[in-house]
């Protein structure tokens, strides 16, 4: 085995360019820590043309934030929190590019795009469905659906590494006074058309209102009654995937205590333990098609917290799990801040938020990994 001597002799040998095309070959993972080679390697990773061909990894959260004026009292635009202090790969987190609207709220982020509700200047009191790529100010109006049953949810999905276009699933509401999945439309950004699917999951089923998450090519959405859902982008593949442990259910927030997402390739599941609620546990689907669950993490909310008796949603909300290491993300109600946990090592990190939690709900924290490609020139 080579002496790191002579491996930093070997490196120091390179072009720049050799190098951008070997770090664009390797995982997101892997960049963050090449940063640390050298501050000429610092420099070719964060340089923004290069940036380009690079894996990035999660670089934040987008969040609503009240811009309000005595003339536009409910007045809403995003904001932005970093959580690894380097340059942002994009000039406003306001989104000002979009200059035809006077309130924008950031739904949904998914592999660098964000879906967001979009009020016009004129008229007043109509909304676009809006899809944009902040690092690119490229953005697109996803036209209205042609089914005029009541939408109870949208789900939004990209992964540029399955195909450059997009897809917002809106599922609509089979009884008002239940809230019940009824149909499923499926905007395609390919067709640029909506698609009315069906509902191949059954009746009486009820999502709670969280995120989704996108995951080998399938949304999956979390139910009432531990179940996950599953649908593909072309609503051909449906499938229901049991939860093991039994979820407590609040009556303050809602529904149930529960999160899902995904990370390094595998579906998570984390709810608030049954009868003990300074605990949460950690569930990983280990094989996907079986549907096979695995106890993962136990986590302790008084060693992240410092306090007892917290309540999950009440006192603090889980927001995301870090697509590429055993890292989750939480807000705490009375304290201001953005709090990471180390599942592996039991470590605690803090970020300043600048909105004001106390007393009013929980804002929803979108994970923002950049996509720096022109996607969405396309399909403008």
């Amino acid at each position: 085995m080579g002496s790191p001597k002579k491996s930093a002799c070997a490196a120091a040998d390179l072009t720049d360019d050799l190098i951008v095309e070997i770090l664009s070959r390797l995982p997101a993972k892997s960049i963050c820590r090449f940063k640390g080679v050298s501050w000429h390697w610092y420099g070719l990773i964060t340089n923004p043309e290069h940036r380009k061909k690079i894996p990035q990894t999660l670089s934040g959260f987008f969040y609503p934030s009240d811009r309000w004026t005595p003339e536009d009292p409910v007045r809403t635009l995003p904001d932005f929190v970093d959580i690894v202090r380097d340059e942002e790969p994009f000039s406003d987190p306001s989104l000002t590019f979009m200059a035809s609207y006077r309130s924008i709220i950031p739904k949904i982020c998914c592999n660098g795009l964000l879906f967001c509700f979009c009020w016009k200047v004129s008229p007043r009191d109509e909304c676009d469905l809006v899809v944009c790529n902040p690092a690119t100010e490229k953005w697109v109006v996803v036209p209205d659906s042609v089914d005029e049953s009541i939408a109870l949810k949208y789900h939004f999905v990209f992964d540029p590494a399955i195909s450059p276009h997009f897809q917002v699933f809106e599922i609509t509401d089979a009884d008002e006074d239940y809230g019940y999945i009824g149909d499923v439309n499926i905007y395609s950004s390919e067709t640029g058309a909506w698609s009315c699917i069906g509902n191949g999951w059954g009746d009486e089923l009820q999502l709670v209102d969280r995120g989704g998450v996108f995951l080998n090519g399938m949304l999956h959405l979390l139910t009432y009654d531990l179940k996950i859902l599953a649908v593909d982008t072309k609503g051909k593949k449906w499938r229901t995937i049991p939860l093991l442990e039994p979820m407590t259910v609040s009556c303050f927030c809602r529904g149930p205590l529960a999160f899902i997402g995904q990370s390094q390739g595998r579906l998570y599941h984390i709810n608030m333990r049954v009868g003990d609620t300074s605990k949460l546990s950690v569930w990983i689907l280990e094989d996907y098609d079986s549907g096979e669950w695995i106890f993962k993490y136990n986590i302790s909310t008084a060693q992240i917290f410092g306090e007892k008796n917290l309540m999950f949603e009440r006192d603090y909300a889980l927001v995301a799990i870090h697509p590429e290491s055993n890292l989750v993300f939480f807000v705490c109600r009375c304290k201001d801040l953005l709090i990471s946990y180390d599942m592996d090592r039991g470590k605690v990190s803090v970020s300043n938020l600048k909105e004001h939690l106390y007393n009013r709900p929980f804002l929803p924290y979108l994970p923002y990994v950049p996509f720096l490609k022109d996607s969405l020139a396309a399909q403008a």
